[in-house]
């Protein structure tokens, strides 16, 4: 009997959680009988931590406690500072995702240790690292990391027959993205994807504030921009509002921003109001629409198909529900988009169908039919020449899994080795944050440009792994080197924060194949069950199909939680051959 998986899609604004009941997925509700989760964390001074509306309920009352929006910091070294803590935004994003599966399971009655969780699709391994981390953190198991706007077609089109080409322009809190998908038959094939890290509901937030603060200064004369921390609540009450003016005006021509406290001024208190029209509104915002207008272009470019071959329209994400927005879009398109789907649900609905890609499962007397997903790479991957630019061997939205070769040489006179320094991203420039790793190989020394050396990259069909073989044709030496998605935090400053949230912590053990000797350290989730360690061993090349794990020369079945077994800190496995 296979466990169920709970899907999760973790919004920059907001966060939701599905799972597939009586063959169906369905939205399960949070504590407060809500169908999606604010993604806002409260530090509560006793040391407690609040998640959700009762979260957002205290940013003005102690916004320097409070936490919005963590999803923009995923796989950066940023911390929030919070008394004396430091917090990485791994674990921030770890109690929202507690949240969710602590409210699922009351809701539901059952235990969920697996999950899928959505990110953007134009996120960089490190990124998707991160939020697989936080997810361990919160206790899951994470199955899968899936890409956005691939779950928005899973829900939409996971009974479909008949094959249709969807375009998912998914317009965020924090990010935009698009994907083109040809999806039928329990097919869901990704044509190409694009999209942008920078743009979301958050950037039209941030200039509807700068908006009212020119208004404030411009009719009371005083400017609020200057000493933030001193303005910090007021600034937060702002930013509140007009939110709530943005989410109006996408029902009403007009709405008024109304701050009963805007500061002081000789001594006495003032207050603001500014009613802004939707077509105010609209200038506004102007330039963010147009934005996405590129990486629309850019995936139709890369799929190689016009707008007259996308069949539907998929919106997605809270920001479409802007007028103008969805108006751009009517118009890029020259077609009406999809109405019968929920922008904000329909993400955490896909993750959950994403379950079903795992196999087939027997429920209530029926057989799901398995999802295929066939993916693409969302950014180029090269190697860093001897110019200081990134040289393309796989580019983005290539279908995976693929395997390519470039040839270079020796840039200087007689070279005994040449660095192998692997970069993800479209720029020329190597980018700090898409940096996936370096080796050597020793060549054989000769003059500039005589040696031949070819450079392989390999990626599979499961996100996170790029091999990259080095070899050198004079003198035979080859290197192969897989490198797995980073994120920020180390296995130990990982373990430390589980252990921080859930007073538990992921086992540090050896394990030896004893028929090759190869040893590997690694680190057990407790929640995790033995077949999901031995798919991931398989993945590091360490574990084959016809071996098995012993713990005390027992053998460990495949439905058997890690947590159950006793397995302690230190203690070794060991991969044999079954019997």
């Amino acid at each position: 009997m296979q466990e169920e998986v709970i899907g999760i899609d973790f919004g920059t604004t907001n966060s939701g959680v599905a799972f597939i009941e009586l063959d169906e997925p369905t939205i399960i509700a949070n504590g407060d009988g809500e169908r999606v989760t604010p993604s806002v964390v409260y530090f509560k001074e006793d040391g407690t931590v609040a998640v959700g509306s009762i979260a957002k309920r205290n940013i003005i009352a102690s916004p320097e406690r409070t936490v919005k929006s963590i999803k923009r910091y995923m796989g950066t070294d940023h911390r929030v500072e919070i008394g004396k803590e430091s917090y990485p935004p791994e674990y921030i994003s770890a109690h929202i995702i507690k949240k969710l599966v602590q409210d699922a399971e009351k809701q539901i009655g059952t235990s969920f240790s697996d999950a899928v969780i959505t990110v953007p699709a134009y996120f960089m391994d490190p990124q998707r690292q991160a939020v697989k981390d936080a997810g361990e953190i919160a206790g899951l198991n994470v199955r899968g990391i899936l890409n956005e706007p691939t779950a928005a077609a899973l829900a939409l089109g996971f009974r479909a027959d008949e094959e249709r080409r969807v375009l998912v322009y998914d317009f965020g809190g924090g990010t935009f993205d698009v994907s083109i998908l040809t999806i039928g038959g329990g097919f869901f094939d990704v044509d190409a994807t694009s999209g942008d890290n920078h743009l979301g509901g958050d950037d039209i937030d941030a200039r509807l504030v700068d908006f009212a603060l020119d208004k404030i200064e411009e009719k009371h004369k005083i400017d609020l921009k200057k000493k933030k921390d001193k303005n910090r609540a007021v600034l937060q009450s702002l930013r509140e509002e007009v939110e709530r003016v943005k989410i109006e005006l996408s029902s009403k021509d007009s709405a008024t921003i109304n701050l009963p406290y805007a500061g002081t001024k000789h001594g006495a208190p003032i207050a603001f109001s500014y009613e802004l029209s939707r077509h105010e509104f609209d200038e506004l915002i102007t330039d963010f629409i147009e934005r996405t207008k590129k990486p629309m272009k850019q995936a139709l470019d890369d799929a190689a198909l016009s707008q007259e071959d996308i069949d539907d329209v998929l919106l997605v994400g809270g920001t479409t529900y802007i007028p103008v927005v969805q108006e751009f879009v009517r118009e890029f398109l020259a077609k009406e988009p999809v109405r019968d789907v929920n922008p904000i649900e329909v993400v955490a609905l896909g993750a959950a169908v994403a379950a079903m890609k795992e196999d087939i499962k027997e429920t209530s007397g029926k057989i799901r039919r398995p999802v295929e997903i066939s993916d693409v790479i969302s950014r180029s991957l090269g190697v860093l020449t001897y110019e200081g630019t990134v040289a393309k061997i796989i580019t983005r939205n290539t279908k995976i899994p693929i395997k390519r070769t470039n040839g270079f040489t020796n840039p200087w006179d007689f070279m005994d080795e040449v660095e192998i320094s692997v970069y993800q991203g479209e720029s020329i420039s190597p980018e700090e944050k898409g940096f996936l790793g370096e080796f050597f190989i020793s060549i054989e020394p000769k003059p500039m440009d005589e040696s031949k050396i070819d450079v392989a990259f390999e990626v599979g069909a499961e996100f996170g792994i790029l091999n990259v073989t080095a070899k050198d044709h004079d003198s035979g030496n080859e290197r192969t080197v897989k490198m797995e998605a980073r994120g920020r935090l180390s296995k130990e400053e990982k373990n430390r924060w589980m252990d921080k949230m859930l007073k538990i912590h992921s086992i540090k053990v050896t394990v030896v194949n004893v028929e090759t000797d190869d040893a590997l350290s690694y680190y057990l989730n407790p929640n995790v069950h033995i077949r999901d360690v031995k798919r991931e061993l398989r993945r590091k090349g360490i574990l084959t199909k016809s071996m098995s794990i012993f713990y005390d020369d027992i053998e460990l079945e495949d439905k058997q939680q890690v947590k159950e077994i006793g397995i302690k800190d230190g203690s070794g496995l060991e991969l044999r051959p079954t019997e």
